[in-house]
């Protein structure tokens, strides 16, 4: 019992060092909106599949918390960053709650290519936060720490898709590779390469590599950037560093 309270009081002051107070207010916001969501699909009668994709999400909202205090502290996870469940959150507040719970998947055009293009590029900003909890990460350039973030990004990308075939395969109500129908007139590389030789057999293969296209885009969109404020950070613990050890000689 002392242990798990000691546990919880040293989470408590490494989220005071990782976070702004804005953040941890966002981070309850957002669990309660997903609870009222699940309430609201459950007295409706929503499709189960729905349901539990509410619960899951309501889930992922404390995926860093349950991880440091689950996994063993040997592991690499329990020196992530509590920031990292800030990009989750995102992730969570545009797919599940905007998404699924405000049906903007479903009636917003263009929605489901936008989440893909976030996504691309929020998970690059993951991936150089995890780096950070490997031994060494200081010693890694602006560089390499963005080439850990676009890697990270790749490999998520890939188990997204992985994960939509699985549903499609296994869940009756499932439409992740949009089995039901195809790219239409508006779809922005129907526009640009036009329709192609499509038929419904294609579908899922169009929209799977459509996805990660997408992705691609945004991972290289958000990554332009991230650099410049890696290289910015890196040169700021760098003076920093010097003038420290100055000061000591």
């Amino acid at each position: 019992m002392a242990n798990i309270k000691k546990r919880f009081l040293y989470a408590i002051s490494q989220m005071k060092n990782d976070l702004h107070i804005i953040e941890y207010l966002c981070w309850w916001l957002l669990r309660l909106c997903m609870i009222i969501t699940y309430i609201v699909f459950t007295v409706k009668g929503e499709a189960l599949y729905q349901r539990n994709l509410i619960l899951i999400n309501t889930v992922a909202t404390f995926a860093i918390f349950l991880m440091k205090f689950i996994l063993p502290k040997k592991l690499f996870t329990s020196k992530l960053s509590y920031r990292i469940q800030t990009y989750i959150d995102i992730f969570v507040f545009l797919g599940s709650f905007l998404g699924h719970g405000m049906k903007f998947l479903g009636e917003v055009q263009g929605y489901d290519k936008f989440m893909h293009v976030m996504a691309g590029g929020v998970v690059v900003f993951i991936g150089a936060e995890v780096v950070k909890a490997f031994d060494g990460h200081e010693n890694l350039t602006p560089a390499l720490r963005l080439f850990c973030g676009i890697g990270f990004s790749f490999i998520f990308i890939v188990l997204w898709e992985n994960m939509e075939f699985i549903a499609d395969w296994l869940i009756t109500d499932s439409n992740n590779q949009n089995y039901l129908g195809g790219p239409g007139e508006s779809d922005l590389f129907v526009k640009i390469f036009g329709a192609g030789k499509n038929s419904p057999a294609q579908n899922p293969v169009y929209d799977t590599n459509a996805d990660m296209l997408y992705a691609v885009i945004g991972c290289v969109l958000f990554s332009v950037p991230f650099y410049f404020v890696l290289s910015k950070n890196h040169k700021k613990l760098r003076k920093a560093k010097e003038e420290k050890e100055a000061v000591s000689v």
